[in-house]
C-alpha cells in the first residue's frame, strides 16, 4: 500500500459531481460483449475508509465470474469480503456470498485475492477456491494475512490458516509492523504467497513470500525485493508466468526509487518464482515519451491473438489508463502502451476470461479489467466498483 494519493480520473469525477449514486447508473452492457467503465456496486455513502477499493475476480470452470473487494459496510458489526457473481461475462453481478472473519473476531478488511487450485492440494480437490486477505481489528493494532477456502464454488467458506502475522499497527507509517497485499501462485507442488511487509526493522517495507505444501503450515519468509536503502518502499507484488519463454515476471511499485517521484512501476524477470530476490529490478518505461506508469501495478500473461502460440505480458499502473504490453522475451525496451478506454484505479486488476461459443463473443478470450476506486477517496469523491471487457490486444510492431 503506497503513500501516493490519487483521485479518480476526470471522467469519473464528472459523474461523481452528480451527487447521487443512483444517478450514475449506466446502461447495462449486453451479455458477453465489450464495454468500458461499467458500474457494478455503489457503496453506502456513509461507508467508512474508501467505501470500496481493490477489486479482484476469478473465473470458474462454468465461465461464471466471482468478484470481491475491500468493503466498509456501515451496517456490519465486522467488515467482510463480499462475493458477487456474474453469469454474463461481467456485464452484471449479483450478491452471492461473503467471507467473514471466523477466527480473530476482528473482521476481514484489506486486499482480498481469489485463486482456484489448479490441482488437488492440501486435502482439497482441484478447483477449490482460495481467498487470502488481511484481517485486522478496527483499532488496527495487529493483523494476519489469512487463508479461506470454498469447495462449492464460492457459496460457503472455511478458515484454513494464518499465513503471516503483523504485530501492527496496520498503517503505512514507517516503523509500524504492518503486512499487506497477498498474491497466490502454485508452483511444483507448493503454493506461494507473495506479500508486502513492514515487520523487518531494517526496511521501510519489503516484498517477501512464504510457501506451503498443505495449506496449513507455511515456510519461513524469503525476500523478493529488499533494498539496502531502508528509506525506499517497494510494494504490491503481482506475478505472471509465460509457458512459452518459461519466464516469470513480478511487477511492483517502488516508492522513493531513483527515477521519479511517487511510486513508479518496476519489474523483475526470473526463471523461478522462488528466486526473485537474486534478480535486478528495472522500471517499465513506455516508448511514447511520457511518464513511467506510477503506483499499484498488476501483470498477467496470455497468448497473443493470431500469433501462432506466442504470448504477451500485460501490465497496468495506477497513473495511466493505458495498459503496457511486452512480448515473451520481456525486452526492457519493449513495453508499449495501449489505450483500452478503462478508468485507471488503485491496483486495477487484469484477467483473461473465456466466453461461451454460443455467445456474442463466439468463444473468444477477452481481457477483463476491474476497478475498485482510488485510495484517498473517502470524503471528496465517491469510490465504487466498475469493470470493462475489451479484446486482447496485439503487440504493436510498427
Amino acid at each position: 500500500m503506497h503513500i501516493l494519493m490519487r483521485t479518480l480520473t476526470f471522467a469519473a469525477l464528472s459523474v461523481v459531481a452528480l451527487g447521487s449514486p443512483a444517478m450514475m447508473r449506466a446502461v447495462q452492457p449486453s451479455p458477453w460483449s465489450n464495454f468500458n467503465d461499467n458500474p457494478i456496486f455503489y457503496p453506502n455513502i456513509n461507508a467508512t475508509s474508501w467505501r470500496t477499493l481493490y477489486g479482484r475476480t476469478l473465473q470458474l470452470s462454468d465461465k461464471s465470474i466471482l468478484l470481491s473487494w475491500e468493503d466498509y459496510d456501515p451496517a456490519a458489526a465486522l467488515t467482510y469480503f463480499p462475493i458477487w457473481k456474474s453469469t454474463d461475462g461481467g456485464a452484471s453481478f449479483k450478491y452471492f456470498s461473503r467471507v467473514d472473519d471466523q477466527v480473530n473476531g476482528w473482521g476481514n478488511w484489506y486486499q482480498p485475492f481469489l485463486y482456484a487450485l489448479p490441482e488437488p492440494f492440501g486435502g482439497y480437490p482441484k478447483g477449490t477456491i482460495l481467498l487470502a486477505g488481511v484481517s485486522t481489528p478496527r483499532d488496527l493494532k495487529e493483523a494476519y494475512i489469512d487463508l479461506y477456502a470454498s469447495a462449492n464454488k464460492g457459496r460457503d467458506w472455511e478458515f484454513v490458516s494464518h499465513i503471516v502475522y503483523g504485530p501492527g499497527r496496520e498503517v503505512i507509517d514507517r516503523g509500524e509492523q504492518a503486512i499487506w497485499e497477498p498474491f497466490l501462485h502454485m508452483h511444483k507442488g507448493q503454493l506461494i504467497c507473495y506479500y508486502s511487509t513492514q515487520v523487518d526493522p531494517n526496511h521501510n517495507q519489503k516484498l517477501s513470500h512464504k510457501t506451503t505444501k498443505d495449506l496449513r503450515h507455511w515456510s519461513q519468509e524469503v525476500d523478493d525485493v529488499a533494498e539496502p536503502d531502508s528509506s525506499v518502499r517497494p510494494g504490491m507484488a503481482t506475478v505472471a508466468y509465460s509457458p512459452v519463454s518459461k519466464k516469470y515476471v513480478m511487477t511492483f511499485e517502488y516508492c522513493g526509487g531513483p527515477i521519479a517521484s511517487g511510486c513508479p512501476v518496476y519489474y523483475k524477470v526470473s526463471n523461478s518464482p522462488l528466486a526473485f530476490g537474486s534478480v535486478t529490478s528495472q522500471p517499465i518505461i513506455p516508448n511514447d515519451g511520457q511518464l513511467n506508469p506510477n503506483g499499484s501495478p498488476f501483470v498477467i500473461w496470455t497468448l497473443e491473438p493470431g500469433n501462432n502460440g506466442n504470448g504477451i505480458f500485460i501490465a497496468s499502473g495506477n497513473s495511466r489508463e493505458e495498459i503496457f504490453v511486452n512480448t515473451d522475451a520481456v525486452d526492457p525496451n519493449g513495453w508499449k502502451p495501449i489505450n483500452v478506454g478503462q478508468w485507471s484505479a488503485y491496483s486495477r486488476e487484469l484477467r483473461i476470461i473465456n466466453t461461451p461459443k454460443d455467445s456474442a463473443a463466439q468463444g473468444e478470450q477477452k481481457l477483463l479489467i476491474t476497478n475498485g476506486g482510488n485510495i484517498g477517496c473517502s470524503g471528496s469523491c465517491y469510490n465504487f466498483v466498475a469493470n470493462g471487457v475489451v479484446d486482447i490486444p496485439n503487440y504493436p510492431r510498427s
